[in-house]
């Protein structure tokens, strides 16, 4: 929500309470006092009042964001409908008179200088024409408060209105400091956002190009490997060229998923996969992209009959977080999924060192490796993968050593 428009709803209450206290103090001075005021005047005023404050209930919560100066202008309308309220009823010696300042300290809070100081002169004219021009509050018993009696009418007026004001800047301006606040977090994140945005941009930039190049040479090397594979060699040989064989393929393949993942963004377009059944390409994919390493994996009994809603960057996500747990040992290398929390868990394990406090929080940060030879992009892109299912990535440390990376995803977004 707009700040503008938390102040506003702010307001609206704060002059809510104001007009229901201005309403029954003219009723408690017309059938207690007994004051000579122009009862009538100061009640189609109030009521006016009123259905301005019914009117700034409305707009607020209607789609259209609430500007500064809309809210300077609510602000200058409370001043100058108080001050005339107080023009009616005693004016500057009106012991609510110094409600004016509340305008003042919201303004102060919320709004720019130039319109807190334009409030301020406004208030301030109010003010000092008041001081001379209104109608008067009848005294009742002027010098009770000066011979030790009980304080009379004018300065409990004064008592109640401290306290109220009192109440209302502490409680909500402060609340209205802290929207501000708050939308400040916000836009910083926002910015934190659209750079890590800027970065996938140009990882998926460089992906697409690179991915071009490499048409040609693969293509090279598929018709040599064929030209070898017809000559005669040895068993051993020939078990070596079979190998080379499926590793092409599987560049191949490779090439042809990111060209049909990035399709299916486009196009949003996922498919649905039984729990079971991704777990088992999940493996499958893994056994050919590092035969030479063992990875053990395990599905919670209630996710056995979900059925998965997710896209090729899930799965993405998952292998280049195991290529990270088996590039620091091959040891003990795990895939756990289960439900916990309304999410998703997809939790890699390892063996290796582990991360340090300051490596942990650098996972979202492009282009840093704890590896010496890595790159700096399977955490980041997990995490960017995370991101956009609304989920995150964590890291703890694993038991009896090395580390746990916790892919987390929301159910209600993976589950159709």
């Amino acid at each position: 929500m707009n700040p503008n428009t938390a102040n506003l709803r702010g307001l609206c209450l704060i002059r809510s309470l104001v007009i229901a206290g201005q309403f029954g103090a003219v009723f408690y001075a017309e059938n207690q006092l007994g004051w000579l005021l122009p009862y009538v005047t100061l009640k189609l005023l109030l009521s006016a009042l009123s259905g301005f404050a019914v009117f700034s209930w409305w707009r607020s919560y209607q789609s259209w964001p609430v500007t500064d100066v809309e809210l300077f202008i609510h602000l200058c309308v409370d001043t100058l409908g108080f001050s005339a309220v107080l023009y009616f009823s005693g004016g500057a010696n009106n012991p609510f008179i110094s409600y004016l300042l509340v305008p003042l300290c919201i303004s102060a809070a919320t709004l720019p200088w130039a319109y807190t100081w334009l409030l301020g002169a406004i208030g301030f004219g109010a003010y000092s024409l008041l001081l001379f021009n209104f109608i008067p509050l009848e005294a009742v018993a002027p010098d009770q408060h000066q011979h030790g009696g009980a304080p009379n009418t004018h300065i409990l007026g004064m008592w109640a209105n401290f306290l109220v004001s009192t109440v209302l800047i502490t409680y909500f301006v402060f609340k209205m400091a802290h929207s501000l606040r708050q939308r400040e977090a916000e836009l910083a994140s926002s910015r934190e956002h659209r750079l890590q945005d800027e970065q996938l941009l140009a990882v998926a930039s460089l992906a697409a190009g690179t991915a071009h190049e490499f048409g040609t040479p693969l293509s090279t090397m598929k018709v040599v490997l064929e030209d070898l594979t017809e000559q005669d060699f040895d068993t051993e040989t020939r078990a070596d060229l079979a190998t080379l064989g499926q590793q092409l393929d599987h560049c191949r393949d490779i090439l042809t998923n990111l060209v049909s993942t990035a399709r299916d963004l486009s196009t949003d377009s996922t498919l649905n996969t039984p729990a079971p059944d991704y777990l088992a390409l999940l493996q499958e994919r893994w056994q050919v992209l590092r035969p030479d390493c063992e990875m053990h994996s395990s599905l919670s009994p209630a996710l056995c009959s979900m059925t998965l809603k997710l896209d090729g960057t899930v799965s993405q996500a998952i292998l280049n977080l195991l290529s990270n747990g088996a590039d620091t040992s091959t040891d003990d290398l795990r895939l756990d999924v289960f439900e916990q929390d309304h999410y998703i868990i997809f939790a890699i394990s390892d063996r290796g060192p582990g991360l340090s406090a300051e490596q942990a929080a650098m996972m979202s940060k492009a282009f840093v490796s704890s590896k010496g030879k890595g790159r700096g992009l399977g955490l980041f892109l997990s995490n960017a993968t995370a991101i956009r299912y609304g989920g995150e990535l964590r890291w703890r440390r694993r038991a009896g050593g090395g580390s746990r990376v916790e892919l987390c995803l929301p159910i209600a977004k993976v589950c159709p």
